[in-house]
């Protein structure tokens, strides 16, 4: 399924592009939830210089863009890892499909798979999180298609706004726990 789509460094003059998806109503409703599009792409625009240990990826089907995606080690929030109850090899994942004529189809289950895969080419072994808002049924449909599992539903203190998350994991390959 990940080779429906495939991910390459989010380019600098993509921003633009990011920042029209970002004020899509379909995500600005769950990706802004206690931020603004602008404090989003203050965070993009780090990744994209180097300057934060985030990797930020653009979506492609085909040669076209069609969303974004980060992943990140845990380890780089604390306060956040322990509200989720990460271990220290962990990866922390975000994603959204932008182009709305792509939302439905398919495309987000092919991103979270093309997503893992990256992060554990250079994580190899690594457990994934993702914390979507409870009430984003399609990203936990997407999550749950991935082998994802449901740990808990509740709001972090860690986090910008008050509405509770879907803390999902996906364990390491061969943790027999689900720890690893």
């Amino acid at each position: 399924m990940a080779g429906r789509v495939r991910l390459r460094p989010l380019e600098a003059d993509e921003l633009a592009l990011v920042a029209r998806w970002l004020s899509a109503p379909h995500v600005a409703r769950w990706y802004l939830a206690g931020s603004s599009v602008e404090r989003e792409l203050d965070d993009l625009r780090q990744g994209v210089a180097g300057s934060s240990p985030v990797h930020v990826l653009t979506v492609l089907e085909g040669d076209k863009p069609i969303g974004w995606c980060q992943w990140y080690l845990c380890a780089v929030d604390p306060e956040w890892a322990a509200d989720m109850g990460a271990g220290p090899g962990d990866v922390g994942i975000d994603y959204a499909i932008g182009d709305p004529a792509r939302v439905g189809r398919g495309a987000g289950t092919a991103l979270v798979a093309a997503l893992v895969d990256a992060a554990r080419a250079e994580q190899p072994g690594c457990a994934v999180t993702a914390d979507p808002d409870e009430r984003n049924a399609a990203s936990r449909r997407v999550l749950e298609k991935n082998g994802f599992r449901l740990l808990d539903v509740t709001a972090l203190p860690s986090e910008r706004t008050e509405d509770p998350v879907a803390i999902y994991r996906l364990p390491g390959p061969g943790a027999a726990d689900g720890s690893g």
